[in-house]
């Protein structure tokens, strides 16, 4: 087949011209999602001005304005989420709007230990909120299990510093917003809301505190697909959040972030490295082997719900509570050894047992 040389031009030029549209068009939706969240906070309210409280760095500004201490939205992003609907700056920032004041935050990672990448400032940013976000969760992080992820992470980091506070009865709301692409169906919020209680049990467990996660939070999971999805999330966490303040009347907005940003990170410097990862490895171990110990539980529940009767019960509930023992105790060896981590493992397994 030939085809002259003026139709190959065309052609081409065709092909070049539609190239250069889909990127176009790729780059104009990039960008409209980094500034989604700005125009949602700006939307019928007057935005007076950002403020940075912590740079990349990790560095704190010792020159933060005045900030309302009522009314605070903690909006957790995730650097490591492609394509987010809730885009994550370099570093912790503070916007006081007429609604209310937003402080967004990135989350932790997976590929560093140091900075805000151990999630210290989504950390501080939560526990000084009325309502946290945690946004940039994937349908795919949902399935895995969040303790395996680096929102397991972020969130292992709140819960550890709220329950040092010791400030219970706050009920903050915390909504985990997972992001999908508009063809998937919805989310399995309590499936979520019951990961997220483990991982906060694990860190009480680990802290020797005897509390739950109602104490502080009141869990929620949201899809969201679109810039409007994400404006009604940001709305409903500022209703959640107005007019109530977990800071003290005797502290202003300066000196609360600063104290609690230094106190995380005065807990993670007390804590080695090895023995904050072992530490780590010891709470996801526990979530794991409490999550399959209990779905066994629910279907000897379920049958006998229904009026069976369950065979050799004894034999099964001893072999479940060795298996469970077995596979926290294969997931942290690790920590058997070592200061602290040693003994919050050994806590954590008779915790387990329990529990079982």
């Amino acid at each position: 087949f030939f085809c002259p040389p003026q139709q190959q031009h065309t052609h081409q030029k065709t092909l070049n011209l539609a190239t250069m549209a889909g990127f176009l068009t790729s780059k104009l939706r990039s960008t409209a999602l980094a500034l989604a969240v700005s125009l949602i906070l700006a939307s019928n309210t007057n935005v007076h001005g950002a403020t940075t409280l912590v740079d990349s760095s990790g560095a704190l500004n010792k020159a933060i304005p005045a900030i309302p201490t009522t009314g605070i939205v903690a909006l957790l992003t995730s650097p490591g989420t492609t394509g987010s609907l809730f885009p994550s700056g370099d570093g912790v920032s503070v916007e006081s709007t007429d609604s209310g004041v937003i402080i967004q935050a990135p989350g932790a990672t997976l590929e560093s230990a140091t900075g805000l990448a151990t999630g210290n400032g989504a950390a501080a940013a939560g526990s000084i909120a009325g309502a946290v976000i945690l946004g940039g969760v994937t349908l795919a992080d949902a399935e895995v299990g969040l303790a395996n992820t680096r929102h397991g992470r972020t969130l292992a980091e709140l819960f550890a510093s709220v329950v040092r506070s010791g400030k219970k009865g706050a009920g903050a709301s915390l909504i985990v917003a997972v992001q999908g692409d508009g063809t998937d169906g919805g989310v399995d919020a309590e499936a979520i809301t019951e990961e997220v209680e483990e991982i906060f049990e694990s860190i009480a467990v680990a802290a020797g505190a005897d509390v739950s996660l109602e104490d502080y939070f009141k869990v929620d999971a949201i899809m969201v697909k679109s810039s409007d999805d994400v404006s009604s999330v940001v709305s409903k966490a500022s209703s959640a959040a107005s007019g109530s303040s977990v800071i003290g009347s005797d502290k202003s907005f300066s000196t609360a972030f600063a104290d609690i940003y230094n106190e995380i990170n005065n807990a993670q410097t007390a804590d080695p490295t090895p023995v904050a990862e072992a530490s780590l490895a010891c709470y996801d171990a526990y979530s794991r082997a409490s999550r399959t110990s209990r779905a066994k539980i629910s279907m000897l529940k379920h049958r006998v719900s229904r009026g069976h009767l369950v065979d050799n019960f004894g034999p099964n509930a001893d072999s479940l509570m060795v298996r469970t023992l077995d596979l926290f105790d294969r997931d942290t060896m690790s920590a058997a050894g070592l200061p602290i981590a040693g003994e919050k493992r050994l806590e954590m397994r008779a915790k387990l047992q329990e529990r079982t």
